[in-house]
């Protein structure tokens, strides 16, 4: 069949290939090809997933203690930054201040996501605290 843009495209036969006629042998040979196998199904193998076990109260120790670390280090160093994890946030916070001063010039988060995170964290619970 010709298609729309100019190229051929092949059909699918009229009929299916038992009622088109018999098997005619190929010239020279006595007998049909032989019936191909009927196939078998797809194998389906076993997925194995690894059992991947996770420490948490071990990283949060081993976490605590590199800040304590860090925070060491920036004191010897003579600057101004200090670290420390929210709990709320589950995260560090790098906080840099004036040393002279004790006035926080930076921190990371900001202090707003901070209070943000603390709000969220207390009004947990209160809008929906019943299970259905």
């Amino acid at each position: 069949m010709l298609d729309i843009q100019g190229g051929f495209r092949p059909t699918a036969p009229s009929a299916p290939l038992a009622q088109q006629g018999p098997v005619v042998p190929m010239p020279g040979t006595t007998q049909s090809a032989p019936a191909a196998p009927a196939p078998a199904g797809p194998k389906v193998m076993e997925i194995v997933r690894p059992d991947i076990k996770v420490d948490t109260e071990g990283d949060a120790k081993r976490l605590q203690v590199a800040v304590e670390r860090m925070n060491a280090k920036m004191v010897d160093g003579g600057r101004g930054l200090n670290f420390h994890i929210d709990p709320a946030l589950n995260q560090p916070v790098v906080t840099v201040t004036n040393k002279e001063t004790g006035e926080v010039i930076r921190q990371i988060p900001n202090e707003v996501i901070v209070q943000l995170a603390h709000s969220m964290e207390d009004t947990k619970g209160l809008l929906l605290n019943a299970k259905v």
